[in-house]
């Protein structure tokens, strides 16, 4: 008979006879009477379901059937980021596809690169498509991407991000506190998990004790992004029995600086410095003593006063000049002729009771006294010829005056001279003396 399977909608027909006797042949052996029957599938059974698609595989040959007969085969490679293999699928006789998992193996990017100072942490495992996470040992903070997933790159698989970096954390300097101090460490920075220790100054001297109010230790710790920070805020040193000091004593033409909140406890300092214009004479701050007064307010700001020099030589006599000026005056110099200007021409009073450019000079100029010592060479040389005209000219005249008074009353000879006629100068008469030769000496 032939089996029957009715939940998968499967039934069979017998072909042949269903019962076989038992004989024998000619010669004597036994036989079965008839060939065995067979069953055969009534008709079609059902379909199997088009099968869904596989994340680490695709078919070979794509297809819009909906339904597959029992015994069909799909023919399916392994997707990028699996080792390469081809494999297929059978729609069996209970409606069903044969498995196809564990055929495709994944690639493995390997052991991720762990931080120093790190820790990686491996979810499942190091295979193409999965994810790892990085975390930083305690006193670090993380600097880069805290997860890395194995992902295909072209042909094959890597870690898509670098190791981070694990950076040790710092705080920053703790806050001074008035009238006390804290311990710091040798090498000048405060790592995570250090300790400080804050506490008071004395001053048994000036009669001066302080307690210490808040925490006395602080821990540098790290905020929820890995920032450095204090355990808690810094503690204050409160004077035992302290007394208050009044409100700050103004200062004419200045002011305070950081000018602090009341309370003024004692060995409070306040700063103060001067308007501009003004210049501070004394010192530069006053502090609350321990019997609650301001120390010896001895100081006042001045005004500014720049002063000209008595004596400048070569400035000119017409310019205005003052001999005081006030911050922020200004003042312009010119020379006299003869003299050249060192220096800017124009400065101003400052703050410190200085000019600034600094005050010019007027200095004699080398082209001026080549200038006059030329024109004196000159004038010596002109005056001297006309002395000697002048001498030589009046000795001329007196000798003429001589020979006039020798010669008067004797006849004159005149003495004609006639030129060529080609030629243009006109005839001179000369004026001779017959006595000439005995009239000489």
């Amino acid at each position: 008979m032939c089996d029957h399977h009715p939940a998968r909608g499967m039934t069979f027909n017998l072909i042949g006879k269903s019962t076989l006797r038992c004989t024998s042949d000619n010669e004597g052996n036994g036989i079965w009477s008839s060939p065995a029957p067979r069953c055969k599938l009534a008709g079609p059974a059902g379909y199997c379901k088009a099968p869904e698609e596989f994340p680490f595989a695709k078919p070979t040959v794509l297809t819009d059937e909906s339904e597959f007969s029992i015994g069909t085969s799909l023919n399916y490679e392994c997707s990028p980021g699996y080792f390469e293999a081809m494999f297929s699928i059978t729609c069996l006789e209970h409606l069903v596809w044969s498995s196809a998992e564990g055929i495709c193996r994944r690639k493995s990017c390997g052991a991720p690169p762990e931080p120093f100072n790190g820790t990686v942490h491996i979810n499942t495992d190091t295979q193409f498509g999965s994810t790892i996470h990085y975390s930083c040992n305690e006193g670090y903070r993380l600097i880069g991407s805290p997860s890395s997933a194995c992902l295909l790159l072209g042909s094959t698989v890597t870690w898509d991000k670098e190791a981070p970096v694990c950076e040790e954390i710092f705080c920053p300097n703790p806050p001074s506190i008035l009238n006390g101090q804290h311990t710091r460490p040798s090498q000048g920075n405060f790592p995570y998990g250090k300790e400080i220790t804050y506490m008071c100054d004395h001053h048994p001297a000036r009669g001066m004790t302080f307690n210490l109010i808040g925490e006395s230790t602080l821990r540098c710790t790290s905020d929820d992004e890995g920032n450095g920070i204090w355990s808690g805020p810094a503690p204050r040193c409160e004077l035992a029995g302290s007394t208050e000091c009044p409100h700050l004593p103004k200062i004419h033409n200045g002011y305070y600086l950081e000018r602090p909140a009341s309370p003024y406890l004692p060995g409070m300092t306040v700063n103060y410095t001067c308007d501009p214009g003004y210049l501070l004479v004394g010192r530069a701050f006053i502090f609350c003593t321990n019997q609650g007064t301001w120390s010896q307010f001895d100081h006042f700001c001045k005004e500014v006063k720049c002063i000209i020099p008595e004596f400048m030589n070569g400035i000119r006599k017409e310019l205005e000049m003052r001999k005081v000026y006030h911050y922020g005056d200004n003042i312009t110099f010119e020379c006299e002729d003869g003299y050249t200007l060192k220096g800017s021409p124009q400065s101003q009073c400052q703050a410190e009771d200085t000019w600034n450019p600094p005050l010019a000079i007027c200095t004699s100029s080398k082209w001026s006294c080549k200038k006059c010592t030329s024109a004196l060479i000159v004038g010596i040389f002109f005056g001297l010829i006309f002395f000697l005209s002048s001498v030589i000219g009046s000795y001329w005249i007196i000798v003429k005056r001589k020979k006039s008074k020798n010669t008067d009353g004797k006849p004159k000879e005149m003495i004609h001279l006639h030129p060529q006629e080609d030629n243009s100068v006109k005839p001179q008469t000369l004026q001779t003396n017959q006595e000439d030769s005995s009239a000489l000496p």
